[in-house]
């Protein structure tokens, strides 16, 4: 008898639909069933099936005449944001965050007082030159992020299945693109997967020069601003224990295995029993590897120490910098200096376009960033 192994999560959210040996399911927080299309019994009556992470929020149902199911808790935890009992993004900062709500909204406030920011969501209608363009941005981003990270992307690593698949599925509203631009540079891209109103944030990423801006939280703001505007409600982060989940999501569930089995067969019975303690021995190793594994990754993935080093001087009124050349550091040949104008862009409430960027030393790379109200000296060491 053969063995099928099918991914709940991944079926639900990214393929909109699910394993065919449920007929229905449901969520817990709402008051319908949903038919199963693709449901074949007469299919599975040879199958033993082995489904992984079913969410804890959602309740596929089983022909319980015909199969029995064998049921294991998974060691790893989801994180989502449930937006059911709320009407308002601000109304949930408040409840999730209480004072430091303010903290997310004054960042956001920062970032569009210090550039001319646009946001834009694309959900239903993409074009293939725009498509392209952000998907290549996007790609760098997450390049650039994770080589500073020192860590390995799982998104990049399937890349070429995210690039081929959300072109189509942006446009038949299954999934959407979403876009912060500084002017017409887009700093900040994240994808997401959409399903009977709920949103799956499948890939996202930022320019580390605007890392002051804290952009990842600005991202979730506006995407969970999007779902209530637009009738989502619930903001889907996956598994992965990570710090910003764990501070956003008001719902941490757990993950179920189901072993499915057709009940006439004894040798389905065996199967699924051994299936059943493989399944048992691999959640309690997980859990037994899981710290160490944590420390490990931990040491691994320390961010790499930038070759270069800025070291910012403050100066006064009276330093005369008038006479040092102005420079275009939007060019190539002056791109190391952008995370630093940035930088102080955010710290004195600077607007970039009154922002003059002056060089006293090619050789000695010091220069001098000028706004508005502020001003400081900028020395750039390289490291070995």
């Amino acid at each position: 008898m053969k063995k099928k192994n099918s991914d709940f999560f991944f079926e639900h959210y990214e393929k909109n639909n699910i394993p065919d040996i449920f007929h229905k399911f449901s969520y817990t927080q709402e008051n319908k069933t949903l038919a199963n299309l693709n449901y074949s019994e007469a299919k599975n009556l040879a199958i033993i099936n082995s489904v992984i992470f079913i969410p804890s929020y959602i309740n596929p149902t089983t022909n319980t005449s015909t199969f029995n199911v064998k049921k294991i808790y998974q060691f790893f935890k989801g994180y989502t944001i449930s937006l059911h009992d709320f009407n308002s993004i601000d109304e949930y900062l408040k409840y999730r965050f209480k004072k430091n709500s303010k903290s997310i909204l004054r960042r956001l406030k920062r970032l569009e007082i210090c550039f001319p920011i646009s946001y834009k969501f694309y959900y239903g209608d993409i074009s293939r030159t725009d498509y392209d363009f952000y998907m290549k941005a996007l790609k760098e981003m997450l390049t650039k992020r994770f080589e500073q990270r020192n860590d390995i992307s799982q998104s990049l690593l399937n890349w070429d299945h995210y690039f081929q698949t959300f072109f189509g599925l942006i446009n038949k509203k299954q999934a959407s693109l979403f876009v912060i631009k500084n002017d017409s540079e887009p700093i900040c891209i994240s994808l997401s997967n959409h399903v009977n109103g709920k949103l799956f944030s499948s890939v996202s990423s930022y320019n580390i020069d605007y890392s002051k801006f804290s952009l990842g939280n600005i991202e979730i703001y506006k995407k969970l601003e999007w779902c209530f505007k637009n009738n989502h409600n619930t903001y889907e982060f996956g598994m992965g224990d990570l710090n910003y989940k764990r501070e956003w999501s008001n719902n941490i569930y757990n993950f179920e295995q189901q072993i499915i089995y057709p009940k006439k067969s004894f040798i389905a019975f065996v199967k699924a029993n051994i299936e059943f303690i493989k399944a048992q021995i691999k959640e309690g190793i997980y859990k037994l590897a899981y710290v160490k594994y944590k420390r490990w990754k931990a040491k691994r993935k320390k961010i790499k120490p930038s070759k270069l080093n800025f070291e910012i001087v403050s100066i006064d009124e009276s330093v005369v910098i008038d006479n040092f050349i102005e420079i275009d550091y939007s060019t190539d040949s002056y791109q190391f200096l952008k995370k630093a104008v940035n930088d102080f862009l955010y710290s004195n409430s600077e607007y970039i376009k009154n922002v003059i960027v002056r060089e006293e030393s090619k050789l000695k790379k010091t220069y001098f960033i000028e706004g508005k109200k502020n001003r400081q000296k900028v020395i750039v060491n390289c490291r070995n």
